[in-house]
């Protein structure tokens, strides 16, 4: 029975790990560029109950396997889920939108990304409702962290800035607003990642890692932006079969609890 506890109560924090994550798709559903999250849970390893001793003949002359016993499950990880959101229209005049290449055998998981710089590291969004900083006319995401252009490589330069004319046109300069040395080979690009499996999430939109390809694929679309790929419906499916799953552990820590109390009130008599 207090093996039982243990096992109903892996199941509560394991179901309320995944409330979390549904509660926060839900949450996003209308945050530009935001990538559905999916738990992944694991069981813990069985382990085979055998009855000994069960006889007079001694041990083991009576052996019978009784079956398997759980030990409990736990959400082993949460991945993104990179697929294409819908793309709407926008009255941001800086509003972008990635579509990405088809995808190949050798690649399936290739996705594309602007990319920004965060502090002192590169990071990769598909929310492209950009905006321009006050002070600086800098192009900036949505969050203030600064766009950052790519060259014809489709690589991320680091050191350059991309600042916004009167007229709307970009020029490319580095941080600290002069001329860039290679203005004339950069444009506001798209950074593509071989594998987007290997990312990890930072913050709502923001991804780090993953190996960045020797060229982009991805193709640009001006006066849109990418929607959440989040799937209302189906969300709150998964929200009511948590809270059930969830229930269904209240109810047995309950009944266990129960037995044990009686037990323990035989044991005093």
């Amino acid at each position: 029975m207090i093996r039982g506890l243990y096992i109903a109560t892996s199941g509560l924090l394991s179901n309320q790990r995944m409330q979390d994550v549904v509660s926060n798709n839900i949450a996003n559903a209308n945050t530009v560029g935001f990538k559905t999250d999916t738990g992944v849970f694991r069981s813990f390893p069985e382990e085979l109950l055998t009855r000994i001793n069960d006889s007079q003949g001694g041990v083991g002359a009576d052996r019978k396997t009784l079956g398997q016993l759980p030990s409990g499950t736990t959400l082993e990880e949460v991945l993104p889920r990179f697929i294409q959101g819908g793309l709407a229209d926008s009255d941001n005049p800086h509003a972008r939108a990635v579509v990405d290449g088809p995808p190949t055998a050798d690649e399936p998981f290739r996705r594309s990304y602007f990319p920004v710089s965060v502090g002192n590291q590169t990071m990769y969004t598909r929310d492209g409702d950009f905006k321009v900083q006050a002070l600086t006319n800098f192009l900036v995401t949505t969050g203030g962290d600064v766009v950052l252009p790519t060259n014809a490589n489709g690589q991320p330069v680091a050191d350059a800035r991309i600042r916004v004319r009167p007229d709307g046109q970009y020029d490319f300069v580095t941080q600290q607003g002069q001329p860039h040395p290679n203005a004339a080979q950069l444009q506001l690009g798209v950074v593509d990642i071989v594998d987007s499996t290997q990312m990890q999430k930072y913050g709502e939109t923001y991804f780090s890692g993953g190996e960045v390809a020797a060229q982009s694929t991805g193709v640009i679309q001006q006066g849109k932006i990418e929607q959440s790929n989040v799937d209302l419906a189906q969300s709150m499916v998964s929200m009511i079969s948590v809270s059930r799953m969830y229930e269904a552990n209240q109810r047995m820590i309950r009944t266990l609890d129960s037995t044990l109390e009686k037990a323990t009130s035989v044991g005093r008599l």
